[in-house]
């Protein structure tokens, strides 16, 4: 089992990788954790349906109940959060009780909001189960729910008291949702660790046929960049912004969708298109774009889309929570590895590089 320390101004925890799920009760044991601590655990119908034996097998002796919310983007809303509540009420939750996000990064984003504010604060422990959740949204401390077409528009920064990923639970994903995790790879590599993108390259075909060794260490080196991030910039003032490259495109192609495109492919598209107006506002080569596009493709993403709905997709970026004083700014590459932030992008610019990247017949 490996773990990786994670440290910042405000808190630290441990990330716990393994597979097999063998070392869990015992790193429950180390951190405290008696028998009669009253467990909560909140999943999505989806996961519940694949492994509410292998919770009751994780969970065996302790004291839990489990609550089951539905599954997709459309309830990482208001009403699923008052719906844990209600049952973490019911139930004789306190705050000595401790939350438990069995799932991807919707479960994990609902679970830590709750856990951030139920009777002012609980504990809560993550078991990211999807790509995105392992390498992302697990770790960092961001919590929150969709309001009115933006995503995470209402959140808070709250971190687990542990992280626990086994990698085993990517072996029950569908294919789909495996490359929509991939997304959030490709961008830790392009941002900061050239080699990350070399060795995606060079074992994708083992990486898409999830051989353990290989998946092990892109979860990793993913790890260890969000972590070395974050820890220089907590509550997401400046530099933290690299790891927002390709989604504030993303998330306008994302909701525009009206969520039916996922979000890992919606931040590919958008790594694509800011990727040109990385072109147009720092001069990024245009072998960069072509190498990421390629990479992208081999994962077996859509590299074209038609945003439709273009009021929509604009509405979305114009409320992105990192708009200040009425600009569109993002992170945008300079080369690989050397990510700019706050770069004030115009409006028509962005559709400019729609159209000369993903929108390109």
């Amino acid at each position: 089992m490996d773990i990786i320390n994670v440290c910042d101004a405000f808190s630290s925890y441990k990330i716990y990788i393994t597979s097999g799920c063998k070392d869990f009760k015992s790193v429950l044991g180390a951190t405290g954790f008696e028998k009669n601590n009253k467990i909560f655990i909140i999943t999505d119908h989806m996961i519940y349906s694949i492994y509410k034996e292998k919770i009751n097998e994780l969970f065996s002796g302790f004291n839990f109940k489990v609550h089951v919310i539905s599954s997709g983007e459309k309830n990482k809303n208001i009403n699923t959060v008052n719906n844990i509540y209600e049952f973490l009420l019911k139930n004789g939750s306190d705050r000595s009780s401790t939350l438990v996000a069995f799932g991807g990064g919707i479960v994990g984003d609902l679970t830590g909001f709750v856990a951030a504010t139920y009777m002012r604060g609980m504990k809560y422990i993550s078991i990211p189960t999807t790509v995105i959740s392992m390498v992302d949204s697990s770790v960092g401390g961001k919590v929150g729910y969709n309001f009115q077409n933006i995503k995470n528009a209402i959140g808070t920064f709250y971190v687990p008291h542990l992280v626990f990923i086994d990698i085993d639970y990517l072996k029950t994903l569908p294919k789909e949702e495996f490359i929509n995790g991939m997304a959030e790879v490709v961008k830790y590599g392009v941002i900061k660790e050239k080699s990350l993108l070399n060795y995606l390259k060079e074992n994708l075909k083992e990486i898409m046929s999830l051989e353990e060794e290989k998946l092990l260490y892109i979860i990793k080196e993913s790890l260890k960049i969000k972590n070395e991030v974050v820890s220089k910039d907590f509550r997401d003032s400046n530099f933290r912004n690299i790891l927002n490259f390709g989604h504030t495109i993303g998330h306008g192609i994302e909701i525009a969708s009206d969520h039916k495109l996922p979000h890992g492919y919606a931040v590919a598209l958008g790594m694509l298109t800011e990727l040109r107006l990385s072109q147009y506002k720092l001069g990024l080569g245009e072998e960069v774009y072509k190498e990421i596009y390629n990479l992208l493709r081999n994962i077996g993403f859509p590299t074209q889309y038609k945003v439709d709905n273009i009021n929509l997709f604009m509405y979305a970026i114009k409320h992105d929570k990192k708009i200040e004083n009425n600009e569109i700014n993002m992170p945008l590459i300079e080369k690989i590895g050397l990510t700019v932030t706050k770069v004030v992008v115009e409006e028509n610019l962005i559709i400019k590089a729609i159209e000369e990247s993903i929108g390109r017949r």
